[in-house]
């Protein structure tokens, strides 16, 4: 799907953060868990929390003074969820792994068919056209395919 300007770089993150979430899915040996669970920690603080903090600063203000609160606060909540479920990983929680999978991409499923086509209703253009933040890698080479 086009985006407008100010969303495109945020859509094309989330395919990344898709890729990453189907590795996790399909992680079924011990050494592709194990090599997950060193790497997602960073992957996280690299990728996604930089993707996280530039909705939460640049898109949901916006949606929220246009009345999309029931929005913001699901997206907000979500980042909170994935931000714990991260730290979990980190603390070399292993459950925590396969629920960070499957919450992230339901997360980005949400952006995508709920979130994003919401911003390009009721946000302004100078908001929707404005310059894309700086291009991140989304690499997400975590594990053999």
């Amino acid at each position: 799907m086009k985006r407008r300007p100010a969303l495109r770089q945020l859509s094309r993150e989330h395919h990344g953060a898709l890729v990453l979430a189907l590795r996790i899915t399909r992680a079924s040996d011990a050494t592709t868990v194990a090599h997950l669970m060193s790497t997602v920690p960073d992957v996280f603080a690299r990728e996604l929390e930089p993707h996280f903090r530039d909705e939460e600063t640049r898109l949901l203000p916006g949606l929220a003074a246009a009345g999309a609160d029931a929005l913001v606060r699901r997206t907000l909540e979500e980042h909170h969820l994935l931000r714990g479920l991260a730290a979990r990983v980190a603390a070399g929680d292993a459950a925590s792994l396969s629920q960070f999978g499957e919450a992230l991409h339901a997360h980005v499923m949400f952006e995508e068919r709920e979130l994003f086509p919401a911003a390009e209703t009721v946000l302004p253009a100078e908001i929707l056209d404005a310059a894309p933040p700086e291009t991140r890698t989304t690499t997400c080479r975590l594990a053999p395919k």
